[in-house]
């Protein structure tokens, strides 16, 4: 950026036919100012949360059940935490839990509130990419904050990351899980909350985690280390082309969706592929895909959904996995976006190489 500016300026000047002093001190303006707009936000990652630390509920997408969000608040309530929301927490507009400015005000509300120390939306559903351009990404830089979610709170997972530096979290939402009957699934649950409140470097997935029958595919083999971005494919795609487009340089590539046909998927990829978005990939993490139901079934001459991923990742020079135990379902494991992660196919294993949680 700051070469092609310099290009830039020194073709403007001699068009002018300016002094060379000016030229010099345009120079010298322009890479300052490229200089620190590059490098304006560092990575930053929230505090650990504690028993007793105060959650806050938002509807920052969908609509939330307040049965559901009851359930859920009952249950953080047992293991020692409190919970804070606004009275117009369960309001909705549409299929909107409300108009984009109110959501949008609701986050930055609990951002900027120095008693909350996590974040937690009720559920996606659609609407988060509506208030993207609402958010203040400095304030969310200077206010870390365990930061959770999954499906379209993806929108909101990219932007943290790309935008406010602000590593995330990609895990069950409290309406489904935690606010299900039989609460978070046992594994999922282990795994939520040993991310939220452990600062150490352990953090691991076995590829057969959920035993043979559930076992995560290889694609690819190989060992590699990036840092984790990803999420929904959907909403990965839906904001390609704008500032919050999901940045996939040194990366591993996480992605899972839901009610989906092959088709779709190898448009959504294809999407990707075009922009460019593969090429500077360090691994590819393929979570939990499943089809609509009350889709027709497919033709007998139809790709299935495997064989779409085989078409774009078998030729990879990069490790690549498949049927990883995240995304839409009980058994959703919680994944940190925004910190350094590592694919080893050898030893049949997915791990952290950082902590995402500072003490």
């Amino acid at each position: 950026n700051v070469l092609q500016n310099i290009l830039n300026i020194t073709y403007f000047c001699k068009a002018l036919n300016l002094h060379k002093i000016t030229f010099f001190y345009l120079i010298l303006a322009i890479m300052i100012f490229s200089c620190s707009s590059d490098s304006k936000l560092e990575l930053v990652k929230p505090a650990r949360l504690e028993v007793g630390d105060t959650i806050a509920f938002c509807a920052p997408s969908g609509f939330l059940d307040s049965s559901r969000m009851s359930l859920a608040k009952k249950r953080l309530i047992e293991k020692g935490f409190h919970i804070v929301y606004d009275d117009s927490l369960f309001r909705n507009w549409g299929y909107l839990a409300g108009k984009d400015i109110i959501r949008a005000n609701e986050l930055m509300t609990y951002f900027e509130d120095k008693s909350i120390k996590a974040i937690f939306p009720g559920t996606g559903g659609y609407g988060a990419t509506r208030i993207l351009s609402l958010l203040d990404y400095n304030i969310i830089n200077d206010n870390p904050k365990i930061f959770i979610g999954f499906s379209d709170i993806t929108a909101l997972h990219i932007a943290f990351n790309g935008l406010s530096k602000l590593v995330t979290f990609h895990t069950p939402n409290p309406m489904y899980g935690l606010g299900s009957d039989k609460g978070l699934e046992p594994i999922s649950e282990l795994y939520f909350w040993s991310l939220l409140m452990n600062s150490e470097d352990d953090y691991e997935i076995p590829f057969d985690i959920y035993g043979d029958s559930l076992k995560v595919k290889t694609l690819v083999e190989g060992v590699s280390s990036g840092i984790l971005v990803g999420g929904n494919l959907s909403l990965i795609c839906s904001a390609m082309g704008s500032m919050y487009e999901i940045s996939t340089d040194n990366s591993i590539l996480f992605i899972e969706d839901v009610g989906e046909s092959p088709y779709r998927v190898d448009r959504y990829l294809q999407e990707l592929k075009l922009a460019g978005k593969f090429d500077g990939v360090k691994g590819v993490v393929i979570g939990r895909f499943s089809r609509r139901r009350s889709e027709a079934p497919d033709k007998p001459t139809d790709f299935t959904m495997e064989e779409v991923f085989k078409q774009y990742f078998s030729k990879s020079e990069f490790p690549v996995i498949y049927n990883f135990p995240s995304g839409h379902g009980a058994k959703n494991i919680s994944l940190p976006l925004g910190i350094l992660a590592e694919i080893n196919t050898d030893n049949q294993v997915f791990r952290l190489l950082e902590s995402p949680v500072r003490n």
